[in-house]
């Protein structure tokens, strides 16, 4: 597959240009803007280049870590499962990384509490 560094480079400009005011929260999903990466980085397919991430950490108002999801689902140590709106989704924790807030596109959902604690215990089991 040939990927479109070109247009994700036009594209990462006018994001870092732009004075998005997002406000973020841990536990929230939002559509990001996460771009084109290489090699086994995980990275958008879409026209925006964005996907869904989950925001675990924010650190200050505009910086946070996040960790991207898959409906691709696989039984692996560094990967965490729950439900989104019905649909199974996994945390890509190996992929967790720090994301700016001019990234978020939009608002998709709240992860619940407690699949938040067991997210926290399996990246601390990791470390």
């Amino acid at each position: 597959m040939d990927k479109n560094f070109d247009g994700w480079n036009e594209r990462k400009k006018s994001i870092d240009r732009s004075n998005s005011l997002a406000d973020f929260h841990e536990r929230e999903i939002w559509w990001c803007s996460i771009g084109i990466n290489v090699g086994s980085e995980q990275h958008s397919q879409t026209n925006d280049f964005s996907r869904p991430i989950l925001v675990v950490k924010k650190f200050t108002r505009d910086v946070f870590w996040g960790i991207p999801l898959t409906t691709k689902t696989k039984d692996l140590d560094f990967r965490a499962r729950f439900n989104l709106g019905g649909v199974e989704n996994d945390l890509l924790i190996l992929q967790m990384r720090v994301y700016d807030r001019k990234r978020l596109i939009r608002k998709i959902g709240t992860m619940p509490k407690d699949d938040f604690t067991k997210l926290a215990d399996i990246i601390k089991n990791l470390l």
